[in-house]
């Protein structure tokens, strides 16, 4: 059985230019804010030290999250020293140490006090990532707002100069005076911006329980619609025509929403606009999305793309009564509809792990249809799809190559146009495999971003058949579409059911321990219960290895073909086989 291996992947819209430095010499702490913030839609870096973070530090970086109490170089240093510089970021003090009438001239944006949330972290970031688009004397407004907060958590009488949190004060009134407008602008759109990350974790909440495609689509129509005032999804059909397949909010019927309008937000190819908005909807229109026109004084509509890489799902809708949507919410809830299609592509592949049958859809394959093909015809010899993992900019696969030397398929491969790495596993007498990175199959890039599992895929001079594993309720219709078109050469052959063995947890479990030793059961259990997998971990291979009495190198040993075994006792028992006719 091939196998795909993917993590929860990142929107794809995810700003790259858009960097934040985490900085603390506790490096467990900064690698937790990293996992914490890891695939938003920013890059994040960390420096384990203040001499560390001085190296970073450019005019790339946006914000900074920054330890106070560091060795050597502390992040007072730290702050000084960016402000020197002159480099335009946010910073947020991110500290133990309680804020005192100290901080009043600091130049910093926000001030945390740790212990840390992971939500706390996130919306600091994110709203200091939109203050940075603020004009320098609003910027300076939110900045002493931040201040006064951290020092209104103290008791006026531990401050050590109490007339400075007065000083403050007057401060900030005469900055919003003297700026009351554009402040109120601004504090306006870190509100929307609040809401639409609350209703971002709502969503992330609430998808955790779905188990179908059609619990999704509601789901995120109901949180949606109770944030705004009505939602609705489209689902992309197989005939690329677009149908309503759940709604929320003034009382929607799906087989009731008109959805002409969306049309013009959608181009030749069946993708969505990024954050296509429609801000001026004829009160016609609006009548036939809430029932009663009169119902809201003014509608404006977002229309955001449900994909998940290359795969189109549909588009949500989303309305709400404003005067209009900014790029800010436009582009969150483009994530949104990111964070949705990758909620679908997740639950179309458990569907496809755990259901008791799979439909398999076979395919012949032509010498157009990949690099792979190609190469099994340069080399006139048969090829076998041991593994695929799909990566951002491509495929690796793992091959078994008949009738040519793996010295000869890799440099075959090195010298196509396609081929990024290439190299020998194993050189066999009879057999060799090789693992190629590529990203010219199409056909397997198109059928996994869909949801499916490659079975085999087998090569002879430059042709051959490939089966995917599909759920069985998936839309099997768009997938032979999909992958028929996305390269020549490729037609679809056969469609059949494919019943799985039922096998209870103790089944599994026996065939487990049949293979491991007492030695590598007890190092699976005592790593797992004192925390080794666990991250940060709770325990380092040299402590586990020390209550076991053995060297690391021996844990480590025990470890690998423990892990070994199970592995391939879990994926020999995802092979199915084909239901008798």
């Amino acid at each position: 059985m091939v196998t795909e291996r993917s993590a929860r992947e990142s929107p794809e819209l995810r700003a790259a230019e858009q960097v934040v430095l985490v900085v603390d010499d506790d490096e467990d702490l900064a690698d937790t804010c990293r996992y914490w913030l890891d695939g938003e839609r920013f890059a994040v870096e960390t420096a384990y030290g203040g001499k560390e973070a001085l190296r970073r530090l450019d005019d790339t970086v946006d914000v900074v999250l920054l330890d106070r109490r560091m060795p050597n170089v502390t992040g007072d240093d730290v702050l000084e020293e960016i402000r020197e510089r002159g480099l335009d970021c946010r910073v947020a003090m991110m500290t133990a140490v309680e804020p005192d009438t100290d901080i009043v001239d600091m130049p910093f944006d926000a001030y945390l006090v740790k212990p840390v949330s992971e939500s706390e972290v996130k919306e600091t970031v994110e709203e200091l990532l939109v203050r940075s688009g603020f004009g320098s004397e609003v910027r300076e407004y939110f900045a002493l707002e931040s201040t006064e907060a951290a020092l209104d958590s103290r008791d006026v009488e531990e401050l050590r100069e109490p007339e400075a949190l007065s000083d403050l004060r007057g401060r900030l009134e005469a900055v919003r005076a003297e700026h009351e407008e554009a402040i109120r602008n601004r504090e306006a759109q870190l509100d929307r911006l609040n809401r639409t990350n609350e209703l971002l974790r709502d969503v992330d909440r609430a998808l955790i329980d779905a188990r179908t495609r059609d619990e999704i689509e509601q789901t995120v129509c109901d949180v949606v619609a109770s944030a705004h005032e009505a939602a609705f999804v489209l689902r992309r059909t197989a005939a690329g025509t677009l149908r309503c397949t759940a709604a929320a909010g003034h009382g929607l019927d799906p087989a009731g929403v008109d959805i002409d309008f969306v049309d013009e937000a959608f181009d030749i190819d069946g993708t969505v606009e990024d954050g296509f908005a429609f801000d001026d909807i004829s009160e016609a229109h609006r009548a036939a999305v809430v029932g009663d026109a009169a119902a809201l004084d003014t509608v404006s509509a977002l229309c955001v793309a449900v994909d998940y890489r290359e795969t189109m799902y549909g588009a949500l809708v989303v309305y709400d009564e404003t005067d209009g949507f900014d790029e800010e919410s436009a582009a969150l809830f483009s994530d949104l509809g990111a964070t949705v299609g990758n909620g679908i592509n997740a639950t179309q592949s458990k569907q496809l792990l755990n259901g008791d049958s799979v439909v398999e859809l076979e395919f012949q394959v032509g010498g157009d249809a990949g690099v792979l093909a190609a190469l099994s015809a340069t080399l006139d010899c048969r090829f076998s799809l041991d593994g695929v993992s799909r990566l951002d900019d491509g495929l690796t696969c793992f091959v078994s190559v008949a009738g040519a030397s793996g010295t000869d398929a890799v440099a075959a491969a090195i010298d196509a146009d396609d081929v990024s790495q290439a190299r020998v596993v194993s050189d066999g007498d009879g057999e060799s495999v090789v693992e190629l990175r590529t990203d010219a199959e199409a056909v397997l890039s198109t059928a996994i971003d869909h949801g499916a599992s490659v079975e085999r895929l087998t090569l002879s001079e430059g042709s051959g058949s490939l089966a995917l594993h599909v759920a069985a309720d998936a839309d099997h219709g768009a997938l032979v579409e999909a992958v028929t078109t996305a390269a020549p050469g490729v037609s679809v052959v056969a469609k059949r059911e494919v019943e799985r063995s039922v096998q209870s947890p103790d089944s599994f479990r026996r065939a487990l321990d049949s293979k491991l030793t007492d030695r590598q059961r007890t190092v699976l259990e005592t790593s797992l219960v004192s925390g080794y997998f666990e991250w940060p971990r709770g325990s380092t291979a040299e402590e586990v290895a020390d209550s076991l009495g053995i060297s690391p190198p021996t844990l480590h040993e025990h470890l690998r073909t423990a892990e070994r075994k199970l592995i391939e006792t879990y994926f020999d028992e995802l092979s199915p086989a084909p239901a008798d006719d």
